[in-house]
């Protein structure tokens, strides 16, 4: 009940911040948190936590939790960006727009600046942006899951950062005058059913992948995985790998 009163009276006391921020989000923004808070508070609860199928590498509970994770971290860059309104700096919304999927923000600015050779700097500023913020999410999943990997982890991201960095600045000062003519990407809600489910399922199949070719063919054959998943989804494979270093079957350079 003290907890419920603390809650009910922090809520009166930000009402006015409160409306200023629900005015800015759609009712399909809205319909968003209410389903993150159904995937974490409603059925996270009630699925079991014990393992299943191969090696026994498929725990709903833990599989479940993950599509929790993911969806928090997506839901933070989807509300940035929707509370700018789509109307920020283009540097700054290709950034959150690789927060939430930095494949759909390649391809939305590539698309944007073919033909157009002023809008290619800042088309290539933002690809490199949104790719430099998928090492930090990595970073923050890593913080959050598997925080002993840091030590091996934090130094080969540290210099994905440092490479990328200066280039993006450097192609970014070339034409910064163009900064303002792409279009903003519109981005999917991470917390639809749908999106959830598809990333519970592909981060099932490459964790029974990875568990299964680390038997037969060792760190080789998890690479192959990495390799080929990869190409989808960064997301499935770093969770799968801060997994199964936990349960002792990888090492941590393997993992990284």
């Amino acid at each position: 009940m003290i907890a419920v009163a603390i809650v009910v009276t922090t809520l009166l006391h930000y009402k006015t911040q409160l409306e200023g921020f629900s005015v800015k989000l759609n009712q399909t923004d809205m319909a968003s948190l209410l389903q993150f808070a159904v995937l974490s508070l409603v059925i996270l609860p009630v699925v079991p936590n014990r393992g299943f199928g191969p090696y026994g590498a498929l725990n709903p509970y833990d599989l479940w939790l993950m599509v929790v994770l993911i969806s928090a971290v997506s839901l933070a860059g989807y509300l940035a960006w929707r509370l700018l309104g789509g109307k920020g700096p283009v540097l700054l919304l290709g950034a959150l727009g690789g927060l939430v999927s930095s494949t759909a923000t390649t391809l939305v600015y590539s698309r944007g600046a073919r033909g157009k050779p002023e809008l290619e700097s800042t088309a290539a500023t933002v690809i490199l942006l949104a790719n430099l913020v998928k090492l930090l999410r990595i970073l923050v999943l890593a913080i959050a899951v598997m925080p002993s990997i840091l030590p091996t982890l934090a130094p080969v991201l540290a210099a994905g950062i440092a490479a990328t960095v200066p280039i993006a600045w450097i192609v970014w000062r070339k034409h910064a005058e163009g900064s303002e003519a792409l279009e903003n990407p519109e981005l999917t809600n991470p917390t639809d059913l749908p999106v959830a489910l598809g990333f519970g399922v592909a981060y099932a199949v490459v964790l029974v992948a990875a568990a299964w070719l680390n038997d037969v063919a060792g760190m080789l054959g998890v690479y192959a995985v990495a390799m080929v998943s990869g190409l989808t989804d960064v997301d499935a494979i770093s969770l799968s790998s801060f997994r199964l270093f936990g349960d002792g079957s990888f090492t941590a350079a393997g993992a990284v």
